[in-house]
C-alpha cells in the first residue's frame, strides 16, 4: 500500500500591521516626557533620559510584530495552485460560514504579552486614580504594511476546515486596551508556521500613556 501523498501549503499573509511594544517607566521619567515632549522624538527620549536603545526597549509587558486582522489578505497555494486569494473575511464567509470564525487559529496572546488587567475597570482609567500611580504603561505601535511568507509539508488530502491562524489579542495584554487583533502566522492541524517579520521600518504612531 503507498504512503499518503505529500502536499505543500504555500501562504503569503500580507497587509497593514505594527511593532508593538508595551512596557512600564517611572511616574518621574513620565513627567520629564511631558516636559520635552514639544521638543523630542520618543525614540531619542528613550536614548538619551531612559538609557535604552529605543522606543521599543520599553518591551517588558508585551512585544510582537504582526499584521492587523483587519487588513490582512490571505493567499494560500496547495502543491503551487492557487486555492484561495482575498481577505480575512473572505475566507471566513468562504468556508467558515457555519461557524462564523477559523476553529483551528489559535490565540497565543500569553506568549507575547503579560495581563495585567485592572480590578476596577470603571475608575481605573480616570485621572485621579492615574495620579496616585507610581509607574506608567507606555505603549508604541508602528504602522507598516509587511508581505510575509510561510510553507508546510502534510501528508494526505487537504482540508481547509484544519486551517487555522495564530492570533493575538491586544486586549488580553497589560490593561485590556483593545489596540487590535493580530496574525503571526497560520497553522495545519497541531503543527504551527510562524511567520518571520522585519520591524521598526514605519512611521511610529503617538504613544499611549496609561
Amino acid at each position: 500500500m503507498n504512503d499518503k501523498q505529500s502536499i505543500i501549503i504555500e501562504v503569503n499573509l500580507s497587509g497593514l500591521g505594527s511593532e508593538f511594544n508595551q512596557g512600564f517607566i517611572s511616574k518621574e521619567e513620565y513627567n520629564n516626557w511631558l516636559e520635552l515632549k514639544d521638543n523630542i522624538f520618543l525614540n531619542q527620549f528613550c536614548e538619551d533620559n531612559l538609557e535604552k536603545d529605543g522606543y521599543w526597549d520599553i518591551s517588558d509587558v508585551s512585544s510582537f510584530t504582526a499584521i492587523n486582522i483587519d487588513f490582512l489578505k490571505i493567499e494560500i497555494q496547495i502543491n503551487t495552485k492557487p486555492f484561495f486569494n482575498g481577505s480575512f473575511d473572505e475566507l471566513i464567509d468562504k468556508y467558515f460560514g457555519e461557524e462564523g470564525e477559523i476553529l483551528n487559529s489559535k490565540n497565543e496572546s500569553s506568549i507575547y504579552g503579560a495581563n495585567n488587567l485592572p480590578d476596577k475597570w470603571d475608575t481605573f482609567f480616570k485621572n485621579e486614580e492615574f495620579n496616585k500611580r507610581d509607574k506608567v504603561l507606555v505603549t508604541t505601535k508602528t504602522s507598516e504594511n509587511f508581505s510575509v511568507n510561510g510553507e508546510l509539508k502534510i501528508s494526505g488530502d487537504f482540508n481547509i476546515k484544519k486551517f487555522g491562524l495564530i492570533v493575538l489579542s491586544t486586549d488580553e495584554m497589560g490593561y485590556g486596551v483593545d489596540f487590535g487583533d493580530y496574525v503571526l502566522g497560520f497553522r495545519y492541524e497541531d503543527e504551527n508556521v510562524d511567520c518571520e517579520f522585519p520591524g521598526g521600518i514605519g512611521s511610529l504612531d503617538a504613544p499611549s500613556f496609561a
